[in-house]
């Protein structure tokens, strides 16, 4: 019996590039699909009210937002109203036309919006603004 020696071919070993497209293209939808989600201006969610009348402002500005709790924070913190005049003061101090926009949500009520402004005004600025949605 003769026995014949089947030389090997190498073969040259290949990555499959398939399932990396695979996952690229998951990776491009799922990016797609969560950017078109509606944000929050801030990390605290608030259903902002909303108005024909809104309008996009392009100066500097700080946010002020109460929650439906009723707790108001500034920096996605939560801050007391004393603290938030204390801290406000020198911001309003180096820049006489600071813009402290309040994102109240629409169940807030009426006082303690009130109480929230008269914290910002206490501290210099002049004139709070209202968050708002636009209509659609």
């Amino acid at each position: 019996m003769m026995f014949q020696r089947k030389e090997r071919i190498s073969r040259i070993p290949r990555v499959d590039v398939v399932p990396l497209i695979d996952v690229m293209f998951y990776l491009v939808l799922f990016f797609m699909v969560f950017t078109t989600f509606r944000t929050s201006v801030s990390g605290i969610p608030v259903e902002l009210p909303s108005s024909n009348q809104a309008v996009n402002l392009e100066q500097q500005r700080v946010m002020v937002t109460i929650n439906r709790q009723e707790k108001v924070f500034y920096d996605d913190r939560e801050i007391s109203l004393s603290r938030l005049t204390q801290t406000l003061t020198p911001l309003a101090e180096a820049d006489p036309n600071l813009l402290v926009i309040i994102n109240a949500d629409a169940q807030v009520t009426y006082q303690r919006l009130i109480a929230v402004m008269d914290a910002i005004t206490d501290a210099g600025i002049v004139q709070p603004a209202l968050g708002v949605e636009k209509k659609k």
